[in-house]
């Protein structure tokens, strides 16, 4: 009988407390961060987030957004137990979803549907042809090896990488059509400074033409009004020449004829403030660049190839 007493003691307790009004644990506050955009054509594309505690840039979860009407809105349509903090297309209705850790996602229906794949590094063409850049040293001085695959990443063989008669540190590649490409090489960063060298192919990696460069010693080339000033990180092109160069930390430069000359549109970006997390081109003249800093972002957008910009939406936490 002790024991039933004891039990109903325990009860009541319980309650009291439940009916005292003691407050539950307030839940944290989380806000979406855009992480990186990217379109499919003018008006369809995704973004990636992270769904973010702001006063201590904690996150807990992401998302992929699609939109149809040139970023204006967007929907959810896939989400991750961690941030999403890249997402890269894969040809004109595929794109892989990368998280802060663990396999990425891959959609080949304009992001209606995705499954899990293990990540891999690549600039892709079509979800079968994409390129990779794989440092080796030559004695002391580093090289690019530029891979091909053709069947989606199980087998690659090696092309002529024009990174290797310019500056190696790094490259970046646009792979407009599974023919033409674009790539930008990249040297050493040196106190906000960077060597960049452009070049086109349009029979897929056999030639190479060069187009704009701003190279230092030893291969001193200063041509196409692209600046040593800031940290490329992208770039993107269209068919009919339009193309446009993002930097982590500088400027962003637009060009109308395939790479051989570029512009900077200062006034687009704040150098040392924003960070260019996304950039499309197309024939049309549209062009899309998606600018954040820290948990502030927006989306700003040309319809005239690049001569004037104007922002399409903000996220402000």
């Amino acid at each position: 009988m002790r024991l039933v007493l004891r039990g109903l003691v325990v009860v009541v307790v319980a309650a009291a407390v439940a009916q005292s009004g003691a407050a539950a644990p307030a839940r944290t506050r989380l806000v979406p961060r855009p992480e990186s955009a990217v379109f499919w054509n003018s008006r369809v594309g995704l973004l990636a987030i992270g769904y973010c505690v702001p006063t201590v840039n904690r996150c807990s979860g992401g998302a992929v957004e699609r939109t149809t009407d040139g970023g204006r809105t967007y929907r959810v349509v896939l989400r991750s137990r961690r941030p999403i903090t890249d997402v890269a297309t894969l040809g004109t209705n595929g794109a892989i979803a990368t998280p802060s850790s663990g396999e990425a996602w891959r959609t080949l229906d304009g992001g209606r549907t995705w499954r899990q794949v293990t990540f891999r590094p690549f600039f892709w063409a079509t979800p079968r042809i994409a390129l990779r850049f794989d440092a080796y040293y030559q004695r002391s001085t580093q090289k690019l090896a530029l891979r091909v695959t053709h069947d989606g990443g199980r087998t690659f063989r090696r092309l002529a990488d024009p990174c290797n008669n310019a500056v190696t540190y790094n490259a970046y590649a646009d792979l407009v059509t599974p023919r033409l490409w674009w790539i930008i090489c990249v040297g050493l960063p040196a106190g906000g400074t960077m060597d960049k060298a452009v070049f086109l192919t349009r029979n897929g990696g056999k030639t190479w033409q060069t187009a704009a460069a701003n190279l230092g010693r030893p291969n001193v080339r200063v041509h196409g009004g692209i600046g040593t000033y800031g940290y490329p990180n992208g770039l993107a092109f269209a068919t009919n020449g339009f193309g446009l160069v993002t930097e982590s930390n500088g400027t962003l430069f637009v060009t109308r004829d395939g790479g051989l000359h570029f512009h900077a549109q200062r006034g687009v970006d704040r150098p040392n403030i924003d960070y260019c997390a996304g950039r499309a081109a197309f024939s049309s003249g549209v062009g899309y660049v998606l600018l954040t800093a820290g948990f502030s972002a927006r989306l700003v957008e040309t319809r005239d190839s690049g001569r004037t910009w104007r922002v399409v939406r903000r996220w402000i936490s």
